[in-house]
């Protein structure tokens, strides 16, 4: 079998949850007919990942990488720096993650949720000016991200926006009313506000916590 049948074969598996086989044979059989194979390697490191395996995924995706940029510093397809700066942001490696990251917006297909990331680590770093930049690239690509969208609204509020934030805390809600993001942020204004007037948390933060309870019924997954 070649070895992009074995690179499908898993892909299959994968795809479809199959009850009695496992990709990753299919995987490894194929790297070891090509070990710097692109897809087998970002395959079996997403699989490692998938699992909890980061350190382990970490060098699969970096020899993809070693491969994808053999001719050219900007692959055709990033998405193995993708990977990697999930890989090294489960690690908590983050300013590696940044670069790799950083790299992966080179194609369109990882625009979206690089920038996303790109954004969460520059709000970690306090840098809420850029993460606003960057979040707002993301919701270029997709307008409906949640995950983007309330990301922005942190952002806003962290940047003293306040009426821009609850105004796309309003949008948010619409897009998705199960936005919890969103939901705990509109609190987040209401005891800002009310401190500010009355040195205390008020009525409003009280229900906007009770009705995100509410919604997610008392579930830990939640």
């Amino acid at each position: 079998m070649p070895a992009e049948e074995l690179y499908l074969t898993g892909l299959h598996i994968e795809q479809y949850r199959h009850a009695t086989y496992r990709p990753d044979p299919y995987y490894l059989e194929g790297l070891k007919r090509d070990p710097g194979d692109i897809r087998l390697n970002n395959a079996y490191g997403s699989l490692l990942m998938r699992r909890g395996c980061f350190e382990e995924s970490e060098k699969y995706f970096r020899r993809a990488l070693k491969r994808a940029t053999w001719k050219n510093p900007n692959p055709y397809n990033s998405e193995p720096y993708y990977n990697l700066g999930l890989s090294l942001w489960y690690q908590r490696r983050m300013e590696e993650a940044f670069d790799a990251f950083y790299k992966a917006t080179w194609s369109n297909e990882q625009q979206e949720m690089s920038f996303y990331y790109l954004a969460c680590i520059e709000s970690m770093r306090g840098n809420y000016g850029s993460a606003l930049e960057l979040v707002e690239k993301g919701l270029v690509k997709n307008a409906h991200n949640i995950k983007a969208r309330g990301l922005k609204v942190y952002v806003l509020r962290k940047l003293g926006r306040y009426s821009e934030a609850e105004t796309m805390i309003r949008e948010n809600l619409k897009v998705d009313p199960f936005d919890y993001v969103s939901r705990l942020e509109l609190a987040e204004l209401a005891k800002l506000t009310d401190l500010s007037q009355n040195g205390s948390n008020s009525a409003e933060y009280d229900r906007v916590i009770a009705e995100v309870c509410g919604l997610m019924r008392d579930f830990h997954e939640n």
